[in-house]
């Protein structure tokens, strides 16, 4: 009878030991803030278990190197399905309406501060983002997001006038070349601009010697003038495939951004050829600095995962694999010495800005008077 107490007793502690008895440990939250079980966490820190197997990226297009979804897949067993927009305004008007099946999006500065005071974004939660000592100290912490509670950059860029060199052999050095009639008649149907309702309005308000955020009406009634004038010789308003008319030269210049530019330049792996004649410039009256940033809804079931992506990014190496790809400028100061010698070259001949050219760059804003520019673009857009 001692005998079958004991082995009663042997048994009793295996199944305890195993988890068949005692009590239960809570797998943590979705922001891994939870005592839970690590047992799948490997030498990175990141438990498998609570890995989603789909995660929702909603970007930019031409945003991200689509090898880099295929090593993290490799890596985490999880899909990355990416849909593109075009501008943060389209953006907005789809998370806003709640239930938007996406996880991760990537705001522009000020769409940033709109998504933050509607309620769209998740908080932050650092202790899961180790990598976030690699981005530059100088870009954290910006007006539209102070202390990054809610946002990590991903790319930052400088809206300018792409052009082909073949037929501006003395270059460009002002926005007159792409807003006087009597420059851009002889480019009819050749030339874009951004369709964009404060990149658009803003070059103009640099062209006559405005800050690209003034609502002052006489300046706007401007702008308004000088956008519908240039509106016939036009192309169409573009954000979305201006690399590839480039490269092609269906366009011969475009108000673009500077990665935009770079594609056009380089091409874009093996989506189409670069044009080595594709050049890119700020005016001499100035242009637009601007910061896309990472951001996680807070309607996302996949938080953890989210984190667990936005960590892996922001991995020098990777960081600069994409930088490589998508051609705009990345934050991680540790990826910049791993970005190719042609790409610096070409940053250094205009596609990246300088202590000078930091002089004629501003930051859209928002605030309760810019609304005057959603009015503004909807007058030109329909007429």
């Amino acid at each position: 009878m001692q005998m079958l107490r004991l082995l009663v007793l042997v048994l009793l502690l295996i199944l305890t030991a195993c988890g068949g008895g005692g009590a239960t440990t809570s797998p943590g939250n979705e922001y891994g803030t939870g005592s839970g079980d690590t047992t799948q966490t490997t030498g990175d820190g990141v438990d498998r278990s609570r890995l989603s197997d789909t995660l929702y990226f909603y970007n930019w297009s031409d945003y991200i190197d689509p090898a880099i979804l295929d090593q993290f897949k490799a890596e985490y067993g999880v899909e990355v399905v990416v849909d593109t927009y075009d501008s943060n305004e389209d953006m907005l008007a789809k998370v806003r309406a709640g239930n938007s099946g996406y996880d991760i999006v990537v705001p522009s500065d000020y769409a940033v501060q709109i998504m933050v005071a509607e309620g769209l974004a998740a908080p932050i939660d650092k202790s899961l983002l180790t990598n976030l000592v690699h981005i530059d100290p100088n870009l954290l912490d910006q007006y539209f997001d102070k202390g990054n509670a809610y946002s990590v950059p991903y790319m930052y860029g400088i809206t300018g006038i792409a052009y082909n060199t073949k037929f501006f052999p003395n270059g460009i050095d002002s926005w007159a070349a792409i807003f006087e009639p009597d420059q851009i008649a002889q480019f009819a149907g050749k030339f874009s601009m951004l369709d964009d309702a404060r990149e658009t309005p803003g070059a103009a308000l640099r062209y006559i010697g405005q800050s690209l955020n003034s609502t002052d009406p006489a300046a706007l009634e401007r702008v308004k003038e000088i956008l519908l004038t240039q509106k016939q010789y036009l192309a169409a308003y573009n954000s979305s495939d201006v690399n590839r008319k480039l490269a092609s030269e269906e366009y011969v210049m475009a108000h673009a951004w500077s990665g935009t530019a770079m594609q056009a330049r380089n091409g874009l792996g093996d989506e189409f050829s670069g044009n080595p004649n594709i050049a890119f410039v700020i005016p001499k009256e100035g242009g637009m600095i601007w910061m896309d940033n990472l951001v996680i809804l807070k309607d996302s079931p996949n938080a953890y995962t989210a984190h667990v992506f936005i960590n892996f990014l922001m991995r020098p190496e990777i960081s600069a694999q994409n930088t490589e790809y998508v051609g705009y400028l990345t934050p991680n100061k540790d990826a910049l010495p791993l970005i190719s010698a042609e790409v610096r070259e070409l940053y250094a001949q205009g596609f990246a800005p300088d202590d000078a050219m930091y002089q004629r760059l501003e930051w859209a804003v928002r605030n309760e008077g810019t609304t005057a520019f959603d009015d503004l673009w909807t007058e030109i857009k329909g007429e």
